[in-house]
C-alpha cells in the first residue's frame, strides 16, 4: 500500500521549471508578435493589390475609343480570357458612361458613391463574395468637354487574405524556430550550469559517514560557493558535536568504570558477610560510593546539556542575571548552614538584563557554589556578588577557602582534573561545566584569588543586553 509520501507530487525539475518560466512569456511574445505581423501583412498585400487593380483600371481606360460619339472599349480576346476564366482570383471591371450608362464589363458592379474623385477604393459585397473595388475616372478625349468615364476594376478579398496569411507564415516560422532553439539552449545551458552541483552530489554520495570534511569550493561558480560555504559550516558544526559526543561517551564510561566497580565489590562482600555490624559498615559504605556515584551522574547530565549539540535546544532571551542569581543562591542556603558556611548575596534592586537560558544559568551558578562550599573550612564565607560594569554584567563568586594556585588556575576548567592534597569529594567537572555555559553566552571566565589574597574568586562577565 502507498504510503502518503508516494501520493506527493514529484518536484519538477530545475530545467524544468526554468523552461515552464520562460516559455509561457516566449509564446505570448510570440502571439502578440504574429498578430502585429499580420496587420502589417495586410496592410502591405492590400497596398500591393490596390496598385495592382489601380494599374488595371488604367489599362483598361487606355483601351477606351469614341467612334461616331458611341463609347466603347477595345480590350483584346485575350485580355478578357485572362480577366474571366480564374474562379477565386477572377477580375471584375465595369465600364460607365459620362452620363452614367453601361458601356462594358459586368453590369451589376456597384458604381461608387462619389463621381468626383479621380481614383476612389470600396470595399463591397458582389455575387455573395467580399470583393475590393478601385474606381478611376478617365478622360474621354481630353480638352473636348465630353466629361470622364468610369472604370471599375475589382476581386475578391480571399485574395489578399490567403497572400496575407503566407507573409505571415513565412515571417513567423523564423520566430517558431528561434524559440525552439532558445528552449534547447535553455536546457542545454542549465544542464552546463548545474554541472557544479552534480558533481557536489557525487562527492557527498562517494563520501564516508565519518568523513565530515570541508566540501571542496574553489572550482564551484560564484552562485553556488555561498551554498558551499553553508554546507561546509554544517559540516563543522556537526563535527564539533559528533566530537563532543565521543568526548562526553569515553568520558562518562572511564568515569563510571571505577565507582561501578566499586560498588559491585561492596556489594559482592557484603553478601559473604555474617556479622551484622560490618555488614552495616559495608553498606553505609555503599551508601557513600552510590551518593558520589549520583552526584557524578548528575555532572554528566549538566555536562552533556552544555555541550554544542544541546545548547540549541536551550532558547536564549533577555533574562534578569540579578534575580535569577539571588534565587538560585537562596536554594543553597540550607547546604552551605550544613558546613557552617556563611552565604550572602550582594547586587542591585534593578534589573540586570543579560541574553540567557536560565536553566543553563542556574546551572552555572550551582557548580560554582558547590565548589566554594565544597573546598571551604568550616565558618568560611562565600558571596555571590552580581554588578554591571560599562557594557558588561558581572557575576563573582568568592569564598575565603584554600584557593587555586597561579600555575593551576587554567587546568582546573579541564574535564575531570582535580588539584592534588583536596580532601573534598569531587568529580573535576564543576568548573568544566561553568566554562561550557558561559562560552555558550558569549562569557568570559576567570580565575583571581580572593580579598585579602586568600581563597578564589571566580568572575563571569557577560555582554549586557539593553
Amino acid at each position: 500500500m502507498n504510503g502518503p509520501e508516494n501520493l506527493s507530487p514529484k518536484p519538477a525539475t530545475l530545467r524544468r521549471q526554468l523552461l515552464l518560466w520562460l516559455l509561457p512569456p516566449l509564446l505570448v511574445l510570440w502571439a502578440i508578435s504574429a498578430h502585429i505581423d499580420y496587420d502589417i501583412a495586410k496592410r502591405f498585400v492590400n497596398l500591393a493589390y490596390d496598385r495592382a487593380l489601380l494599374d488595371a483600371a488604367l489599362d483598361i481606360g487606355r483601351q477606351i475609343r469614341v467612334v461616331n460619339d458611341r463609347i466603347y472599349v477595345d480590350l483584346p480576346r485575350a485580355a478578357l480570357d485572362m480577366l474571366q476564366t480564374a474562379e477565386h482570383d477572377r477580375i471584375y471591371y465595369r465600364v460607365t458612361s459620362p452620363q452614367g450608362e453601361y458601356v462594358s464589363g459586368d453590369p451589376d458592379l456597384p458604381l461608387p458613391e462619389s463621381d468626383t474623385e479621380r481614383v476612389s477604393y470600396a470595399d463591397e459585397d458582389y455575387l455573395g463574395k467580399p470583393i475590393r473595388i478601385v474606381a478611376v475616372r478617365v478622360p474621354v478625349q481630353p480638352g473636348s468637354g465630353k466629361g470622364a468615364v468610369t472604370v471599375q476594376v475589382a476581386e475578391p478579398v480571399t485574395v489578399r487574405t490567403g497572400s496575407a496569411r503566407e507573409v505571415l507564415l513565412r515571417m513567423t516560422w523564423p520566430q517558431a524556430i528561434l524559440i525552439y532553439l532558445s528552449a534547447v539552449a535553455v536546457w542545454y545551458g542549465v544542464r552546463r550550469g548545474l554541472a557544479p552541483l552534480a558533481r557536489l552530489r557525487r562527492e557527498i554520495q562517494g563520501r564516508s559517514d565519518r568523513d565530515l570534511s570541508p566540501l571542496p569550493k574553489a572550482q564551484a561558480p560564484e552562485e553556488v560557493q555561498p551554498l558551499i560555504h553553508a554546507m561546509n559550516e554544517l559540516l563543522q558544526r556537526l563535527s564539533l558535536v559528533l566530537s563532543a559526543q565521543q568526548r562526553f561517551v569515553a568520558d562518562a564510561a572511564h568515569q563510571l568504570r571505577t565507582p561501578v566497580a566499586g560498588i559491585k565489590t561492596q556489594t559482592e562482600l557484603a553478601l559473604r558477610l555474617t556479622d551484622p555490624a560490618q555488614q552495616q559498615q559495608v553498606l553505609h559504605q555503599l551508601h557513600t560510593a552510590t551518593s558520589r556515584l549520583s552526584r557524578l551522574i548528575h555532572q554528566l547530565l549538566a555536562l552533556a546539556r552544555t555541550e554544542p549539540g544541546a545548547q540549541a535546544a536551550h532558547a536564549m532571551r533577555p533574562t534578569d542575571l540579578g534575580r535569577e542569581m539571588r534565587e538560585a543562591a537562596s536554594e543553597w542556603v540550607p547546604k552551605a548552614l550544613q558546613g557552617n558556611i556563611d552565604l550572602g548575596f550582594e547586587g542591585p534592586d534593578e534589573p540586570l538584563m543579560v541574553r540567557g537560558n536560565a536553566i543553563l544559568l542556574r546551572e552555572m551558578l550551582g557548580n560554582l557554589l558547590d565548589n566554594a562550599i565544597r573546598y571551604s573550612p568550616p565558618g568560611g564565607r562565600v558571596t555571590v556578588q552580581v554588578t554591571r560594569k560599562g557594557t558588561e554584567v558581572m557575576l563573582q563568586v568568592e569564598d575565603n577557602g584554600a584557593g587555586i594556585p597561579q600555575d593551576e588556575r587554567e587546568r582546573v576548567f579541564e574535564r575531570f582534573y582535580r588539584l592534588l592534597g583536596t580532601d573534598a569529594d569531587g568529580c573535576g567537572l564543576g568548573l568544566a561545566i561553568v566554562r561550557e555555559v558561559a562560552q555558550a553566552h558569549g562569557a568570559d571566565v576567570s580565575l583571581d584569588s580572593g580579598a585579602g589574597g586568600r581563597g578564589t574568586a571566580v568572575r563571569v562577565r557577560f555582554p549586557a543586553a539593553g
